[in-house]
């Protein structure tokens, strides 16, 4: 198969060695993973079957075995949980351990639930826990900003709380803010017990070692995650007696945590590698005269190939820590997936998300599961069973792998095979990927391109559908297909939906999942976050199209603003941050230090936040910039407990300003009036003059000396 030109880009930023090809980069990875074969004559046989699988894109295994394998010693696998235990000691060796995940090509999952709520006590040193979401930000700095994943992008991590913790409503509101633990996905953990609250209306005990903290009705903090989902979405849910009902490996104990994007549950120090059978090249015949069908001796093939293929790369992998490496070795997890789904969908002419679509994933996901399943359990004659068979009792045959399924998102492996992700619709037919660090990709999904030249028209018929036109209850019936039918794992799916969605669908949404076994869901909102990787043209237009100064133009600054004058601790001394409005909003922040800091670079500082507020951005948008900045400094201080109220001097000034903000009608009304008292001063009438006070204490004004004085000598505010 010929790559397309936006896989070739991807590949040869993330992917390639110097000088190499797609056929070269197959080949060391295919060798790489035969080298778990102990004949030569083996060895060559899998070697040749492993790479024309990738080669020609039938199949591909996750990035970090793309990447590493046949290069160096990075890991091969995609997927760890890592446990997070109520002490000093525990916590931050479980960050010392992200941190070396992280650095091999891993994202990590955590649950912080085992965490004390904030304000307890501590006994050993009688202080009192800083709370989950103080380590969260801990771990989001020292993950995303310091270590890059893999040495190519920025760490990626799953945090959950259960939703009965007592820092639950803190959790819930933790990304309120557009910037805040950037390097996290945020799922609540949510018991059967908590839905039924819900759907009884009843309230429920927030509860941490067998303590009950505070009693909440369940139907409000349901809202809460609602309106969380609506917003940016997140938080999202991950199931927990769902998972646990249904985990292959349930003699091992209950699991807690998954991996980032939320397909792969995990018990602790558990890791798995993941790979992706494309449905699209699974389908024989003319599709586009509509004579085509699904390729079932192909797709068997397939499947027992991908087994052995993910099973060997546990053999010859490199693990980051210990503790990894044993568990991994001893319960062999391998989540064989697929990608594709959608475009094999438009290759059968059948409308993604219809009874028809449904019933085909029921099929798919069918089938492989069996045939891996028996694969797996050859695989065991020949090789040996999974350790776990042997230290604990099930009730299934003993097989080579723990756990064998999953359906993963598959955003990058899908560009480089140029079908549809995992098991999402298409999210359009010509749009616009941001990736590559800042770089953007214009897309043209395959399917629809191949029917464009053998068309020769531009009209698509109604089995070509994209995400937009694809219902809540659709994608729900599509996640639940895939999950119920041979899914041992997780289903990474989410709900995107149109931006005028209504809070009430995402409610009944949610429910739906639950009902229907999914092990978790997520909900985006189309447009809810500034930065979003998909969109299409027209949302680019009209985002130029609302700005309200030309580019290099800057607002004419009063003579006079006014604002408040902000004080905050940080690591480094005291940060004073002086937002000040005219008439329409604020237009100018003044910055100082004491006590230490950087003078020269917070007034510098103040002067370009000045400069782009009266250009026109956004005041909300510098917040959420600013306060997503952290420096090591206010960390290590928060870390040790002392009272330093911000994660940097940044963040400090985006804190400024969102406070002054909240007052923003008052200070523009004061601004509005000094104005007037400036014309009153250059002879023009000024009927509200009589009626202005001080802005800082609300003392009467009186003019003195060419100016406007605060009439209280100890506040000393003047106009001038």
């Amino acid at each position: 198969m010929e790559i397309t030109a936006n896989a070739l880009k991807i590949l040869q930023k993330r992917y390639f060695t110097e000088d190499e090809t797609w056929e070269k980069l197959c080949d060391r990875v295919a060798q790489k993973v035969a080298s778990a074969e102990k004949k030569a004559e083996d060895c060559a046989k899998w070697k040749k079957k492993y790479k024309n699988i990738m080669l020609n894109l039938d199949f591909l295994p996750n990035s970090p075995t793309l990447r590493n394998f046949g290069r160096n010693d990075g890991c091969g696998s995609a997927c760890f949980v890592l446990p997070v235990e109520d002490s000093r000691r525990s916590i931050f060796k479980t960050l010392s351990d992200a941190v070396d995940v992280q650095a091999y090509g891993g994202g990590t999952g955590m649950s912080f639930s085992n965490l004390r709520p904030k304000g307890d006590t501590i006994s050993s040193t009688e202080g009192t826990a800083s709370g989950p979401l103080s380590f969260m930000q801990i771990f989001d700095f020292t993950i995303g900003d310091i270590i890059k994943q893999g040495g190519t992008r920025n760490g990626a991590n799953m945090g959950i709380l259960r939703g009965d913790h007592p820092d639950i409503e803190r959790f819930i509101a933790a990304k309120t803010i557009e910037g805040e633990l950037k390097n996290f996905n945020l799922s609540v953990g949510i018991t059967d017990a908590f839905m039924k609250a819900v759907e009884d209306d009843r309230d429920y005990d927030l509860v941490f070692n067998d303590r009950v903290y505070k009693t909440l009705s369940a139907r409000k903090v349901w809202e809460t995650i609602i309106d969380g989902a609506w917003k940016n979405g997140e938080p999202g849910l991950v199931f927990l007696d769902t998972i646990n009902r249904n985990n292959p490996l349930h003699p091992m104990g209950e699991i807690e945590a998954t991996n980032p994007c939320g397909e792969q549950p995990l018990l602790p120090y558990s890791s798995c590698n993941l790979g992706s059978i494309n449905l699209s090249r699974m389908v024989r015949g003319d599709w586009v005269e509509g004579k085509a069908e699904v390729d079932w001796e192909k797709l068997r093939e397939m499947a027992q190939i991908s087994v052995r293929f993910l099973d060997s790369v546990i053999s010859v992998n490199n693990y980051p820590i210990r503790e990894i490496d044993e568990m991994t070795r001893k319960t062999r997890q391998i989540g064989l997936g697929i990608m594709g789904f959608a475009d094999m969908c438009i290759k059968l002419h059948i409308r993604y998300g219809s009874v028809e679509s449904i019933n085909l994933a029921q099929d798919i996901m069918t089938f492989i599961y069996n045939i891996a399943n028996d694969t797996s359990i050859e695989l065991g004659k020949e090789k040996g069973v999974a350790p776990v068979y042997e230290e604990y009792e099930f009730s299934v045959p003993k097989r080579r792998n723990g756990s064998l399924t999953t359906v993963a998102p598959t955003g990058t492996l899908s560009l480089i095979a140029n079908c549809s992700s995992g098991c999402e619709p298409n999210f359009a037919f010509n749009y616009t990927k941001e990736c590559l660090e800042g770089e953007r990709l214009d897309m043209v999904p395959g399917v629809v391109q191949e029917w464009y030249d053998r068309k020769e028209t531009e009209t698509l018929p109604e089995f070509f559908v994209t995400t937009n036109g694809v219902s809540v209850e659709e994608h729900i019936m599509i996640q639940a297909a895939f999950q119920t039918s041979g899914v041992e794992s997780g289903v990474s799916k989410t709900i995107n939906a149109p931006n005028d969605t209504d809070k009430s669908e995402i409610s009944e949404a949610f429910f739906k999942s639950w009902k229907m076994e999914c092990k978790g869901i997520t909900f985006y909102r189309d447009g809810s976050r500034d930065v979003q990787a998909l969109f299409t043209g027209k949302q680019e237009i009209e985002a130029e199209e609302i700005d309200e100064l030309s580019r290099g133009v800057l607002k004419h600054r009063p003579r006079a603003t006014t604002g408040p004058s902000l004080k905050m601790k940080t690591a480094c001394g005291k940060l004073y941050v002086d937002p000040h409005f005219d008439k329409d909003g604020v237009v100018e922040v003044f910055i100082r230090t004491v006590g230490g800091g950087c003078a020269a670079n917070t007034k510098a500082l103040g002067v370009l936040l000045s400069y782009c507020l009266r250009a026109g951005v956004s005041p909300e948008k510098i917040i959420r910039s600013m306060k997503s900045i952290h420096c090591p400094a206010c960390t290590k201080a928060i870390s040790a407990g002392k009272d330093v109220e911000v994660n940097s001097c940044a963040a400090g000034m985006g804190k400024g300003v969102e406070v002054a903000l909240e007052y923003a009608d008052l200070y523009r009304e004061v601004a509005k009036r000094i104005e007037d008292a400036d014309a009153y001063f250059k002879g023009q009438t000024a009927p509200q003059f009589k009626n202005i006070s001080c802005p800082d204490c609300g003392a009467t004004v009186h003019r003195a000396e060419g100016c406007m004085i605060c009439s209280n000598t100890e506040c000393g505010w003047t106009w001038c």
